[in-house]
Order: C-alpha cells, then structure tokens, then sequence
C-alpha cells in the first residue's frame, strides 16, 4: 500500500517540473526565433541593399566611360578624316591617329579590366578601331557592322545617350576563347556641330562584374537576378542548379511570383526569406550621365533579390551545443528537483540553481536590448532638463560623426541643430518639459563634416514621483524623403515630353514677372503659337512623329529666344512665351524672327521613320502686351489667342498683334 503512493509521487514530481519547464522555454525559445527570424530579415535586406549599390554602382561608372572615351578629340579627329572617303585611308596621319587610339583603349582595356572589347564604328558600319583581351592583327581589317541590332540602335540616339543590351552569353575576345556572360554598351560619337561620326561599342565582362558583388564572397544568403522574363543573368548560376538564361519561375515560382507584381518588398518561402526590389535602367540612371539609355524591349527592369536560409525551430536549437545542453540540463535538473523533492530537503537547493540559471539568461536578453538600442535603424538620445546629452545611441552619433565621450555630458543637443531650425527645437523640447511631456518637429542637423542632415524628432519626458528626470526621443533621417520631395516637386513644374515649363510653371513665373514690370515700369509681352495643321501631322505620320515634330520645335525655339524669355507648352501643340522688358515693336521683332526660323527649319524625323527624312511646317503666332493692374496672364493670354485665330484664318504661317 505504501508502494503505489510513492511511486505516484515519484512520478509526479518528474513529470510536474518538466511541463513547468516546458511552459516557461518555449516562450522564450518563441521569442529567441523570431528575433533571429527579424534578424535574418534584416541581414538579408542589408545584403540586397549592398548588392544593389554595388551593382549600380558598377554599370554606371562603365556609362560614363563609354561616354567620357566617346568625347576624346583624337577619336572625333580620326573619324572625321574617314568620313571624307568612300575607301578606307590610311595615310600618315590616320596611321598616326588610329596607333594612338589603339594605345588608348589598349590602356582602358588593362586599367579598368572589367571590358573585354572596346571598338568604333563609322556611319557606314565599318570597324576602324577594335581592341580586345586577345591580341589583334597590327592593323585591324575593316568590318561591316552596318546589319548588327546594337550599331542601328545606337545610330538612333542622341549625344550622350546609350544602349546598353541585356546580358549574353559571348567570347572576351575575337579568337577562340572561354565563353562567359557579356553586355553591349554603345553611344554615337558626335563632332561639335552634332553631325554623326559613328558609333563606340564597349563590351563589359558581366562576370567579372558580378564577381566583385557581396553574394561572391561566400555570403550565407543567395542572390538572385533576372531580367523582366524572369531569365537568369547571374553566371555560373548562383542559387543551387540555375544557369545563365535558365526561367526563375522553374526553380523558385513562388520567389518569381512576388518580384514581378512588386517594386521591392520581402516576403517569407517554404524554408527561405526573400528580400527583392527592381531597377529599370531606361528610367534610373540618375546617378549617371548619360542622357538616355534603352535597352531590347521586354528585358527591363531587372529585378535583383537575396535568399537567406529561413531559421527553423530545430535550426536554431541545433546550432548551438551549448544551448542545447543547456535546454537538457534544465530538464535535467527539474526532474532532479522533483526526485529530491520527493525524498527530502533538496527542494531549496535545486530552486535556487534554477533562479541563478533564469538571472544569466535575464542579463543576456539585456545586453541583447542594448546593442539593439545602439545600432537601432533610427537614433536614440537623453537629455537633461537643461537639453544636455546624457545619453545617445550609436547610429545617431555615426550620423553626426562625433565619439561618445565628446557628446556626453558635455553638448547641448541644440549645439546640433542649425540656426534655421534651432526656434522648432527649442519649442519641441518646452513642450516635453511642459505639461504635455511630449514634443517633436521636423528640423536639420549639423554634422562634424559640414553636412546637413534633415531630421524629425520625436520626444517625450520619463518623469517620476521627484519629477522630470530626462527626455526620451527618437530621431529620424529624413533625406531620402526630401530629395523625393524636391524631385516630385521639379517633375509638377515639367512637360514631360518637351521638357520645358508647363502651365503651372508660366503661372509661376508671370506672377514674379507682372510683379516686376509692376514695381520697374518696364513693358512685358506675351505671345501664343499654335503648330499649323498638326492635326495632320499626327493622323498621316503617327504620334510619334507628332511627339518629334513637338520635341524639335521646343529645342529650336529656345535657341531663337533670348536669354531671360519664358517658353511654355500649356497644352498639345500650343506654346506661350513671355517676353520681360519687351515693347510691342520688340516682340513683333521676335515673334516674327520666331515665325521664319521653324518655317526655315524642317524637323528631321528620321530617328523615329528610320528613313533619312526631314518635315516641314510652319506656326502660327499672337502677339499682346500685359496691360498694367492685370494679376494673372489670363486676359493676355485670351487677347494673344485670339490674334492667334486670326491668324490662322488669314492664311496661317503669320504674326498677328492684339492692341490692349
């Protein structure tokens, strides 16, 4: 009878502490995986981060080589004594000029190391300098490249514009040799009056450039890069079996899925975290020179993302031993707890080994909280009720480029802020004082290097039963936002097509503009154009040709115009200029000077018809003067419409003048 009892309590006494121990770990194992989860997240964001830069980074320092070599003089010199001929001609002086170009890219070849061909092309598609990691013949034979797609594309664009073809599979050089991944990049070369005088190729070593990217370091995550097919174009295949041109979507679909309906974004796979974005490279080349790129069609944007291994919950319990020993010894010791417990007086014992355990694991999760604090993705600061620092992570102090030990303690924090700002502050930190105990402003920042960093703030009083103790606040980089800001800003006042001012942006300037002829008395004139039957243009050649037509009357009419002139386009083939400081005898002068010169100059339109075509036409022009008390252009603008309309009945291609 005694039997049964005991070993009822033994049991009990086992089983009893290990489901307490159960119930007390996994919360806590819980919150140590998604920690890692986070963490992973972010590593991988950071990669992707790092990747994408480097990238960019990459391609458009080879743009603006390919643009800077195609700007030497020596290349201009030696294409234009080409030119001249129908037969190649190597005389004394071409001889002289191709051994020096040939000295160049030769040296362009071996510095930069990232290209395997460098090569010029004439107008007529004839190779007359051709350099490659293979050595060439002494003097290289004229090549026909008049049918390839990459001399035509390039033969299109304008100065300072680039084609740039997808990544292919191609030699690195014109003999027999290794095949590996390459990109076509090719600008037209352009003598000082803007006539053609061929084409520059560069041929990028796509490997060698991926190569130098963070995945190709022995990073844990994989990188994964596809063009807008979802075609891979990372060499030598990254991620598991995928080869160069193999489809994402039949070895990652559901990855594939996501980086096609999205910019940028994360999401969680199967046994995967995914972090992506896209870049188009027609539309962001900012960061270069280049004017304009174009790309074969349907391979943009490239969409560039990084796998990192997705922590499990026996991943993490496995990695390390020593957790795992200790995950055991804990149940270990509770069923030793409950063992002792059962026979005597070791309960105290095992308690008191169990809270010293539960301590280390406290001080380790609050020195987790602290480097969390210090390289928070936002800045951390304290202060006094004086505005003193007492305390300040370290991402804000990176920011400001300053060591802890000369901020601490001994710099106002106001001693940051610029003297522009300094008033919001100030207001900010008397409301977190104040009764609210909370304040926060948008203000700048003032960096050790000189810099201006604009940041919002946002700060609140810890306060106990002694009172305000210090301010709690964060802080957060707002560049970024500003420079979209601005640039959004820029785009409202911007006709996308022509580039010049649109509607908004003459209402802008002709309020400055009626305010000075106001204050000054001098005479401002307004005149409105309209393109003769434009109509026409665009059903019997096509908008594209209309859009030409439109582009090659905006250049040609801010050459005519002189300096301090208003051109804008309000709407399809309608413009208006605002003459500053112009009579009527003046603008007459210079509506009439307008008239002639689009009817003098026909618009070459052969870039869009690849035919060597050019179109001639001709506008119509309303002229009036800003009567003096008119705030707004819109009366002058109706006046100068309606000369305009008489115009236009009176025969077209004329000036007309409306008396106020």
């Amino acid at each position: 009878m005694i039997i049964k009892p005991f070993w009822a309590r033994l049991a009990m006494a086992v089983l009893v502490p290990m489901a307490l121990v159960t119930l007390t770990v996994i919360p806590i194992f819980i919150s140590h995986l998604e920690e890692r989860t986070d963490a992973t997240h972010r590593s991988a964001e950071a990669m992707l981060n790092s990747e994408y830069d480097l990238l960019l980074s990459g391609m458009n320092e080879s743009f603006n080589q390919v643009l800077s070599t195609a700007e030497y003089p020596l290349l201009r010199r030696f294409l234009s004594r080409q030119a001249v001929s129908q037969e190649p001609r190597w005389d004394r002086a071409s001889q002289h000029d191709w051994e020096q170009l040939d000295t160049l890219f030769s040296t362009l070849l071996t510095h930069f190391g990232r290209y395997t061909r460098m090569a010029v092309v004439d107008t007529a598609g004839r190779e007359w300098v051709a350099t490659s990691e293979l050595p060439l013949q002494p003097r290289p034979p004229v090549v026909a490249y008049d049918t390839t797609d990459t001399f035509h594309k390039a033969m299109t664009l304008h100065s300072r514009d680039l084609y740039v073809s997808p990544p292919r599979l191609g030699a690195s050089g014109e003999q027999a040799s290794p095949v590996t991944t390459v990109i076509d990049i090719a600008t037209p070369i352009v003598d000082e009056r803007g006539e053609r005088l061929g084409v520059l190729m560069f041929t990028l070593d796509w490997s060698r450039l991926t190569a130098s990217l963070p995945h190709a370091r022995g990073n844990q995550g994989q990188a994964l890069l596809v063009d807008a097919q979802g075609q891979w174009l990372l060499p030598g295949g990254d991620a598991d079996d995928m080869r160069f041109g193999q489809l994402l979507s039949t070895r990652w679909p559901a990855a594939w899925a996501a980086m096609v309906t999205r910019n940028q974004g994360s999401m969680t796979l199967s046994d995967h975290l995914l972090a992506f974005r896209s870049h188009d490279l027609r539309t962001q080349h900012y960061r270069s020179e280049a004017g304009m790129i174009i790309s074969d069609s349907g391979t943009q944007p490239w969409h560039l993302g990084i796998l990192m291994p997705r922590p499990s919950f026996w991943g993490v319990l496995l990695e390390n031993p020593v957790q795992l020993l200790a995950i055991v010894l804990v149940y270990l010791l509770s069923m030793a707890f409950g063992v002792f417990w059962v026979f005597s007086h070791y309960r105290l014992r095992e308690l008191r080994q169990q809270a010293l355990m539960f301590s280390r694991e406290a001080r380790q999760y609050a020195g987790e909280v602290q480097d969390l604090y210090e390289h928070a993705p936002c800045g951390y600061h304290s202060l006094d009720s004086e505005g003193r620092v007492i305390r300040i992570n370290r991402t804000e102090l990176e920011w400001l480029g300053y060591r802890a030990d000369e901020v601490i303690g001994k710099r106002h924090y106001r001693d940051f802020v610029t003297p522009e700002s300094r008033e919001a502050f100030d207001a900010a930190f008397q409301k977190v004082l104040g009764e609210g105990q909370e304040g926060g402003t948008e203000c700048e920042l003032l960096c050790r290097d000189g810099t201006r960093l604009p940041v919002a703030i946002q700060g609140k009083a810890h306060v106990t039963e002694e009172g305000f103790q210090y301010s709690r606040t964060m802080v957060f980089d707002l560049s970024e936002r500003k420079a979209m800001e601005a640039r959004l800003e820029q785009q409202a006042l911007t006709d996308p097509l022509t580039g010049l001012g649109n509607r908004r942006a003459l209402e802008d300037q002709a309020a400055m503009e009626i305010a000075r002829a106001e204050r000054s008395g001098a005479p401002l004139s307004l005149v409105a154009i309209d393109l003769d039957h434009f109509k026409d243009i665009n059903d019997t050649y096509g908008h594209d040709v209309g859009d030409w037509v439109l582009q090659a009357f905006a250049e040609l009419t801010q050459e005519v115009l002189r300096d301090g002139d208003v051109l804008c386009r309000i709407g399809g083939e309608e413009f208006t200029v605002l003459l500053p400081n112009t009579s009527k005898d003046q603008a007459l002068q210079v509506a009439e000077r307008l008239r002639r010169a689009i009817a003098a100059t026909p618009a070459k339109i052969g870039q869009v018809t690849k035919e060597d075509t050019v179109l001639a036409y001709t506008a119509s022009l309303g002229v009036t003067m800003v009567s003096a008390g008119e705030t707004t252009l819109k009366p002058a603008i109706k006046r100068a419409d309606q000369k305009l309309y008489a115009a236009k009945k009176a025969g077209r291609n004329r000036v007309h003048w409306e008396e106020v």
